[in-house]
């Protein structure tokens, strides 16, 4: 400010100086040209005063134009700038010292408009990386609690089917000696065949209490997945007492040998299956498709190094409701009717999957059906990057 505040009075100055040399040469020619003298005083006088108004008023116009202006621009410029406008430029006059800060004003201008956009952009990003950070949270909370419930439940679970199981044997052992002695179709017969069906049905369901507490560790082996499939459809076809319910298979024939246990990874197939056909209700079909996701177009949702495996069954039945697709993986939680379902399927086809480092999501319109996709690596482990 010190340079530019000597630069103007310098300006200043010589202007002054410029003009008032001008004006006495001026005057001087006048005098040299008419002689002072009674007649022609007025004349000289009037020369005199006339070119001291237009110097004057030149004077007044170059510090207006080369001054008053500028100065005026960057009070103004300064003014818009503190009301936090920064999309409007003063103009830059001239090349001088003036000119120079009014340049140097546009770029500071520019700079502190450029610093806005990246601290907004770096907010929006660093509140994005919140939710992202909260989102995580809240799936290894879910994960987290729903962990210490199958623990108590296990726990709970193994008990009652050590306590359950000796009588339920005891019974069903009596019960069926007793059948033997008693003539088909009597009452007593009839009696005790329901006996034994419900007790058989009992001990169906503390088997896989068992099973479902005491988690066996997989016993991998790089197998055919299609083949699996296709065991896994055709046994469901030929269970099925109706002929309304078509399975059809959609597999992807250059899906490698994946990394799983035969035995476990057939019962969540059969579970998801037998799943599908009972939420059919008369007529309507079941989709089972396999395909291969290399390492760079797996989906969003699956965070891997790896290729991954995927399973698509989708059924045409009554779907699952919102609220209802929240629990679906709890234990003994069922959509079916008092007897037909224990709750333990999907319960423990979910630990199947996630012991095979694997991820199971559900997508289901009410109405329309449900469609569950499984995707397993081919070698590995898969880390949930969204929760569908």
């Amino acid at each position: 400010m010190t340079k530019l505040r000597n630069s103007l009075k310098f300006k200043i100055g010589f202007y002054l100086t410029t003009i008032l040399a001008i004006t006495v040469f001026v005057f001087l020619l006048v005098v040299a040209r008419f002689p002072p003298n009674h007649s022609n005083t007025h004349v000289i006088i009037g020369f005199a005063l006339g070119f001291v108004v237009l110097a004057s008023l030149l004077m007044a116009y170059l510090v207006h134009r080369l001054v008053d202006l500028p100065l005026r621009d960057l009070e103004e410029g300064t003014a818009r700038v503190a009301r936090g406008d920064l999309n409007r430029e003063i103009p830059v006059r001239s090349s001088d010292e003036i000119g120079q800060l009014a340049s140097s004003f546009n770029s500071m201008t520019r700079a502190i408009q450029k610093s806005q956009a990246d601290l907004e952009s770096w907010g929006h990003i660093l509140e994005q990386n919140v939710e992202d950070a909260k989102h995580e949270i809240n799936i290894a909370h879910t994960e987290t609690a729903r962990s210490e419930k199958l623990a108590s439940v296990g726990l709970l679970a193994t008990r009652i089917a050590h306590e359950l199981n000796n009588p339920l044997t005891g019974m069903l052992t009596v019960s069926s000696m007793v059948r033997k002695n008693l003539a088909d179709g009597s009452r007593d017969a009839q009696d005790l065949d329901l006996v034994i069906r419900e007790t058989r049905r009992c001990a169906a369901i503390i088997h896989r209490l068992l099973d479902f507490s005491q988690e066996k560790a997989p016993e991998k082996t790089f197998s055919n997945l299609n083949k699996l499939i296709t065991e896994a459809a055709q046994l469901i076809e030929q269970a099925s007492h109706t002929g309304d319910i078509e399975i059809i298979t959609v597999l992807d024939e250059q899906l490698p040998a994946v990394w799983l246990d035969e035995n476990l990874i057939s019962q969540v197939i059969m579970n998801m299956l037998v799943n599908a056909q009972h939420a059919i209700e008369g007529k309507g079909n079941i989709t089972i498709k396999t395909h291969f996701f290399s390492a760079y177009d797996r989906p969003d949702s699956i965070a891997t190094s790896g290729s991954v495996a995927e399973i698509t069954i989708a059924d045409t039945g009554c779907g699952i409701s919102r609220d209802d697709l929240q629990r679906i993986f709890d234990p003994f939680f069922s959509t079916k009717d008092i007897g037909e379902g224990t709750g333990l399927g999907l319960s423990v086809s979910h630990g199947t999957i996630e012991a095979h480092g694997g991820v199971i999501e559900v997508e289901s319109i009410v109405g329309k059906g449900s469609e569950f996709r499984i995707y397993l690596p081919i070698g590995g482990k898969i880390d949930r990057a969204k929760s569908v």
